[in-house]
């Protein structure tokens, strides 16, 4: 062993082992998303590693490097950094290397014109309700249910291509088939057979049977799907999804989307995967949100128990009645019923009505409760960094405990709450009555408690609110008369 030997190297292979060891496990784990968040940390590791050995050696007397970092180090520093911060970039789904198809775009500039051809009319009877495959094709996909019991299919093809001859020659190559094998129909599109020289697109018009059911994959192109009393599986790398007056069970996975949107679902709503919007309303069965939206995920009208969770963000909430809307930063609701549970770094919450409980936490950010529903429900509410308002109905029962480390709180509720100085901070305690326990704590900021009116208007998150703060407003007494 050399006398300057490092134990860097040895723990950094292990790491990467350890990395591989974990994919290898579960596959489906998003490995460069966590390298892309959390890069910091391996120069923090690496420093404190390269510290200690150097308080060792000092320790037992031996040699000390002239250089705590070598030249060679410093080069590998710059190649993580700009190796990390590329990934957490690019890692967005609304970055635009994110949202590019790239197979598509190389294709879009070399490949020439688009030249455009008719997708004869295909028809097959089958059942009332048969399943419906769309094999993996490049496109938009409408699909519509009616009272038929045959499948219909035509549409458009666009194919791209720098000789009209080649044009000619990869429409013929890939036609559009049906294929009717017991209760399943599957369309082909057989795009795969077009070579590297042309690029085909397939549009297509689908009428099916209304109790029919779905499962449709696609690589580039969106799907509308209407009136369908069956199941509703879509996967797509990169597509709008739109689905409306779905009977049974809807699941979209896809990579990059522009807006999932999903309108009067009578069974469950999953949801996973990349992209920007999110829109669900009138959903009968449980909702599940998981992946990494960076536009506005909108829930309304929702029956059953919904969950939204990224890696900042893990919210739950009972049930839906109004409506709520989580941005990057931000989350507003009116009318919802809990028990509502946030679990968040920084972000801007506005809930205008509630019920039955709730439950806080965030790293950063102001938190503001307004419940106009009686008799309330237990409240937790916890804030790292951030303001506390809390506007209690005149006739509500509870049990009040508010504390902060640093800062002050103003008591314009009444008598009933009494306020004590701790150095820097400040604790508020009292009672009215006999009701549920209401926790309010903030480790910086101020607390507030006042009671509500009729006439105070609804709060807003404030213009150009900094990711950095989250309010939380729950409704109002002349909401909670209206539901």
């Amino acid at each position: 062993m050399r006398p300057r030997g490092s134990v860097t190297g040895p723990i950094v292979i292990i790491a990467i082992g350890i990395i591989f060891l974990v994919h290898a496990i579960q596959p489906g784990m998003r490995i460069v998303d966590y390298i892309g968040l959390y890069w910091p940390y391996v120069l923090i590791a690496w420093g404190v590693l390269a510290f200690l050995e150097v308080t060792v050696r000092f320790v037992r007397g031996a040699a000390i490097p002239v250089n705590g970092i070598s030249g060679g180090a410093w080069f590998a520093i710059v190649l993580i950094c700009l190796a990390g911060v590329s990934l957490f970039e690019l890692q967005k789904p609304g970055h635009w290397w994110s949202n590019m198809d790239w197979g598509h775009g190389f294709n879009e500039a070399f490949l020439g014109e688009d030249h455009a051809y008719t997708v004869e009319t295909v028809q097959k009877t089958t059942g009332a309700a048969p399943h419906i495959v769309i094999e993996s094709f490049r496109g938009d996909a409408k699909i519509s249910g009616g009272d038929a019991k045959e499948v219909s299919v035509s549409g458009q093809k666009s194919v791209k291509s720098v000789d009209l001859r080649e044009a000619d020659r990869a429409n013929q190559q890939t036609p559009v088939e049906v294929l009717v094998d017991g209760n399943t129909v599957t369309i082909r599109c057989h795009q795969d057979r077009s070579g590297s020289r042309a690029l085909v697109t397939t549009d297509l018009e689908i009428s099916v049977p209304r109790g029919a059911s779905l499962e449709a994959t696609g690589t580039y192109g969106d799907f509308d799907v209407s009136s369908l009393t069956g199941n509703v599986t879509v996967s797509s790398a990169n597509a709008g999804v739109h689905l409306d007056d779905i009977g049974g069970n809807v699941t979209v996975d896809t990579r990059h989307s522009d807006i999932v949107r999903c309108t009067n679902v009578k069974g469950t709503v999953d949801l996973r995967g990349h992209g920007t919007d999110i829109e669900v309303t009138n959903a009968n069965g449980e909702v599940t949100i998981s992946g990494d939206y960076s536009g506005t995920v909108a829930l309304r009208e929702l029956a059953k128990p919904v969950r939204v969770e990224n890696l900042h963000t893990i919210l739950s909430i009972e049930r839906v009645p109004g409506e709520v809307r989580l941005d990057r930063g931000s989350l507003t609701a009116e009318n919802v019923i809990g028990p509502v549970k946030l679990t968040a770094r920084s972000t801007d919450v506005n809930i205008d009505g509630v019920q039955n409980g709730l439950d806080l936490t965030l790293d950063r950010g102001d938190i503001d409760l307004r419940p106009g529903h009686l008799p309330l429900g237990n409240m937790v509410a916890h804030t790292r960094s951030g303001n506390i308002e809390l506007a209690l109905p005149e006739t509500a029962t509870f049990q009040l405990t508010a504390t902060t480390d640093h800062g002050d709180i103003d008591n314009e509720y009444g008598d009933g709450l009494k306020e004590q100085s701790s150095g820097k901070g400040a604790r508020l305690e009292g009672s009215a009555g006999t009701g549920p326990d209401l926790n309010l704590m903030t480790g910086r900021g101020s607390i507030t408690v006042r009671k509500a009116s009729a006439s105070m208007p609804q709060a807003a998150p404030p213009a150009g609110a900094s990711p950095a703060r989250a309010v939380l407003l729950l409704a109002r007494p002349v909401i909670a008369a209206t539901h």
